[in-house]
């Protein structure tokens, strides 16, 4: 262990860039922290083996319940009657409730009004600007001419647009390379394999386990697919009430969308053609020159 944290540390200086495989010193080095991780394995299975071996009848029959539980839980609650079946059923009972909720569509009319109006507004005001704005500025310079004996007609006659402002060898590269051999070679589940092989081979613990384990599964399924149909049916109903809401919702957003939208644009072309009227008439009082 002390090795492969020396490995970690040394990684984060130039030294990660060492050739271990040099066929000198350095890769001689890395094979030695190789053999010392094969052996660390082989006493770290034997250990585990050991331990396995030395389990009881008891140790099988309580370990037996707690797997046989765990894994009859979750084979219950992804079960096609667990989780699955109970999103099924109640996705359906959402939507069939979804379908009585008046509130999806006088929700969608009222917010699609509201958007198609302000949608709406917006394109008529920038579409009916410019041509107020030529009528006031032909307007506006007939008016300030005729004040004048002589009369140069303004050249301009459309607005002018704006636009906004627009990163040997050396002994420390032999303890990284023995490191790195140890890090590569190294077995972290060496004890458990052990254990496993051990319990396998060991008839009392095998004897216990084997009794129990099907009862414990049997209880642990169908506690799983009770709390899996439940869960499922928490997810199941809120989508599918809330998928079919949104059918209904979209529907009449739409049509309200296009009702709004007639109502805005009438009235944006008529604020767009005052105000371009406006401003054109002023500007051309101020780009009249009287001879």
């Amino acid at each position: 262990m002390r090795l492969v944290v020396i490995a970690a540390l040394l990684c984060v200086l130039p030294n990660c860039g060492v050739d271990c495989f040099d066929d000198g010193p350095l890769e001689a080095s890395y094979l030695d922290g190789q053999a010392q991780a094969i052996q660390a394995n082989e006493t770290a299975y034997a250990d585990g083996r050991a331990f396995g071996l030395s389990r009881t009848r008891v140790d099988g029959e309580r370990e037996a319940g707690e797997d046989g539980y765990r894994e009859g839980w979750l084979a219950g609650y992804h079960g096609t009657a667990g989780y699955d079946a109970g999103y099924r059923d109640a996705y359906a009972a959402g939507s069939r409730d979804a379908a009585f909720d008046a509130t999806a569509c006088s929700a969608g009319s009222s917010d699609g009004v509201a958007d198609g109006e302000r949608d709406g507004w917006d394109d008529g005001y920038a579409a009916a600007l410019t041509e107020g704005w030529t009528a006031g500025y032909e307007d506006g310079a007939a008016e300030a001419g005729a004040y004048c004996t002589g009369f140069a007609p303004p050249t301009t006659n459309e607005p002018v647009e704006t636009s906004e402002p627009v990163e040997t060898s050396d002994p420390k590269e032999v303890r990284v390379c023995r490191a790195r051999g140890y890090e590569d070679a190294v077995d972290a589940s060496a004890y458990d394999r052990g254990v496993a092989d051990g319990k396998r081979d060991n008839p009392d613990y095998q004897a216990g386990y084997r009794a129990t384990y099907p009862t414990a599964f049997a209880r642990g399924q169908q506690d799983g697919i009770t709390a899996g149909y439940d869960d499922g049916w928490y997810d199941g109903y809120t989508v599918g009430y809330g998928d079919a809401y949104a059918v209904i919702y979209s529907g009449c957003y739409g049509d309200g969308y296009g009702t709004g939208y007639d109502a805005g644009y009438s009235h944006g072309w008529d604020a767009g053609w005052t105000d371009g009227y406006s401003d054109g008439w002023s500007e051309a009082y101020e780009d009249v020159t009287c001879e």
